[in-house]
C-alpha cells in the first residue's frame, strides 16, 4: 500500500449521481478495496457522505475525512465542488498510518527491514491553526488530546529557544513566510511540566493558497531507537515588567473579544444586514478603528516583553533592505492612500545586502514608514532609501512633517512616549521595539531631525559578508 507522491493532488471526477466517470490510481485503489465497482457510486462511507452533502447543498466543500484500507487509517483532506455536469473531487493531503507495533516486536521487525514507526504524534490545522485532525487514541499522546476545533495556542504554550543560532520561534516565522518549520519548543497548558518539540509543513491547495499545517508533536525524552533521547530545555528566567504571564493573559483577555468587536462593528458598518441610519453606520466604523488600535497595542506588548528578557536574540541571516523597504511600503499602501500620502522606495534591481533577522527587519522599517504617515501632511511623500558604506548597510525613512525638537531625540524612543500624538494613535512603543531589536541585530535606529524640517530615520545593519 502507498501514498500518493508527497504534495500531488489526487482528483476524480463524478456523474450528477455521484457515479466514478475516472479516479486516479490511489482513489481508485481504495474504492476497490472497499468492494466498490471502478465506475458505480463511491463505496467509501465517509466519502459517499461527502458527495451527497454537495449534492444536497449545491455549494463546493472541504473537510476532513478518515477511511480505512486493509490494516491502515488513511487520513484525507478532501475538497468536492459541484459542475455542470456532475462533481469535481479532489483530495489535497493523503496520509497513511499504521497501528504502533507492540514494543517487544519492534527489534525483530528493524532487523527484517521495517522501518520504525515515528516518534510523536501527528496533528493538523487549519488557517486558523485550529485542530482539524487529530488521532485521540494514538498511543504516543499519553494524556488528554487536542479537542478538533481547539486553537493550537490554546493547547500548546510556545516557548522561545534563547539560542542565536536558530530561530526563538520557528512556528511563527515558519507561519508568515508559508514554509516548513522543526523543533519548535512547547508546553502543554494544563501540565506545564510536560515538554514537546514540534515540526511541520505547510499545505496548499489545487490552486496553492495555503490551507493549514501538518506535523507532529514529539515529546521531550522520545526518540527512534539509538538516538540520544532529548531533555526539556532549561526554564529560562524571564524578567517581565508586568508580573509572570503578561503574553498569555493579555491574549486570553483581549485578543478574542476584541476581534469579535472588530467583525461584529464591521459588519454594521458595511450594511451587511441591510441600511442603518448614516450616524450609527459612523459610530460602527470608529468601533472598528477603536478595536484594531487596541490590538495594535496588544502585539506591541507582546513584542516589549519578549525584546525585555535579559539575553534576548534573533536569529541572523542574509537579508536585501532594498527588497524589505519595498515590501513594508507595500504592506503601508493602503494606509498612506487613504491619506494621499505618495511613499517612494528603492527601484527595482537596486540591493542591500545586511546580516539581521528577516521577519524582525521588516517589522523595523513598517514601524519607521507607520510613523512617518502619520506625521506627514496630507498630499506629500515619503522618502525611502538604502546605502552602504563601510561595512554597514542602511536604510532611511524621510518625512514631510513638523520635524522633531532635537531635545527630544532621545525621548522618543523611550517606552509609551507618545511625542504629539492624540489618543487613538499608536502605542508609544514601536520605536522602543524598534531600536531593542535593530541592537539584538548588531544594529541601531537613530533619528535626524529639526522642528519644521520633516524627520530621517536611520536603521543601520552589519553589511552582509560571506
Amino acid at each position: 500500500m502507498s501514498a500518493p507522491l508527497s504534495g500531488e493532488p489526487v482528483r476524480a471526477r463524478l456523474d450528477a449521481d455521484g457515479r466514478i466517470i475516472a479516479a486516479e490510481e490511489p482513489l481508485a485503489r481504495l474504492q476497490a478495496d472497499a468492494g466498490g465497482d471502478p465506475h458505480g457510486l463511491i463505496a467509501v462511507p465517509s466519502l459517499a457522505a461527502l458527495v451527497r452533502l454537495a449534492a444536497r447543498l449545491h455549494i463546493p466543500i472541504s473537510r476532513a475525512v478518515r477511511a480505512a484500507q486493509g490494516d491502515a487509517d488513511i487520513s484525507m483532506w478532501v475538497q468536492i465542488r459541484p459542475e455542470e455536469s456532475g462533481f469535481a473531487l479532489s483530495i489535497v493531503d493523503w496520509q497513511v498510518s499504521t497501528p504502533r507495533q507492540w514494543p517487544g516486536e519492534l527489534g525483530s521487525l528493524l532487523s527484517r527491514g521495517f522501518r520504525q514507526p515515528e516518534p510523536g504524534w501527528p496533528w493538523q490545522v487549519d488557517m486558523q491553526l485550529r485542530f482539524r485532525q487529530v488521532d485521540a487514541g494514538h498511543a504516543a499522546i499519553n494524556h488528554e488530546p487536542p479537542r478538533e476545533g481547539e486553537p493550537l495556542t490554546a493547547y500548546f504554550r510556545l516557548d522561545a529557544v534563547i539560542d542565536e543560532d536558530v530561530s526563538p520561534m520557528p512556528l511563527v516565522e515558519a507561519l508568515a513566510l508559508r514554509l516548513p518549520f522543526k523543533d519548535q519548543h512547547a508546553r502543554l497548558r494544563v501540565d506545564e511540566a510536560i515538554h514537546y518539540r514540534i515540526s511541520g509543513e505547510p499545505l496548499f491547495d489545487e490552486q496553492g493558497a495555503l490551507m493549514g499545517y501538518r506535523g507532529r508533536a514529539v515529546r521531550f525524552g522520545e526518540s527512534r531507537v539509538g538516538e540520544k533521547a532529548s531533555t526539556p530545555p532549561p526554564k529560562a528566567e524571564i524578567f517581565e515588567m508586568f508580573g509572570p504571564g503578561l503574553g498569555r493573559r493579555v491574549d486570553q483577555a483581549l485578543r478574542q473579544p476584541i476581534g469579535r468587536i472588530i467583525a461584529n462593528a464591521g459588519t454594521i458598518s458595511e450594511q451587511r444586514q441591510g441600511s442603518l441610519r448614516e450616524d450609527y453606520v459612523n459610530y460602527a466604523a470608529d468601533i472598528a478603528v477603536a478595536g484594531r488600535h487596541l490590538l495594535e497595542i496588544v502585539d506591541d506588548l507582546a513584542d516589549l516583553q519578549a525584546v525585555e528578557r535579559p539575553g534576548f536574540t534573533v536569529a541572523k541571516e542574509e537579508i536585501d533592505l532594498a527588497d524589505l523597504a519595498r515590501r513594508a511600503a507595500g504592506l503601508l499602501h493602503v494606509r498612506a492612500k487613504e491619506r494621499g500620502i505618495r511613499i517612494q522606495t528603492p527601484p527595482l534591481g537596486e540591493v542591500a545586502p545586511a546580516r539581521g533577522n528577516y521577519r524582525r527587519t521588516l517589522q523595523i522599517l513598517c514601524n519607521l514608514m507607520a510613523n512617518a504617515v502619520r506625521h506627514t501632511p496630507r498630499d506629500s511623500t515619503i522618502w525611502v532609501r538604502v546605502d552602504v558604506e563601510k561595512g554597514r548597510a542602511r536604510a532611511i525613512v524621510a518625512d514631510q512633517g513638523g520635524g522633531i525638537d532635537p531635545s527630544d531625540h532621545e525621548r522618543i524612543f523611550e517606552r509609551f512616549e507618545r511625542l504629539g500624538l492624540s489618543g487613538s494613535q499608536g502605542s508609544g512603543l514601536g520605536l522602543y521595539i524598534s531600536r531593542k531589536l535593530a541592537h539584538a541585530m548588531g544594529g541601531e535606529v537613530t533619528v535626524d531631525s529639526a522642528l519644521g524640517q520633516g524627520a530621517r530615520f536611520t536603521l543601520d545593519l552589519p553589511l552582509w559578508r560571506e
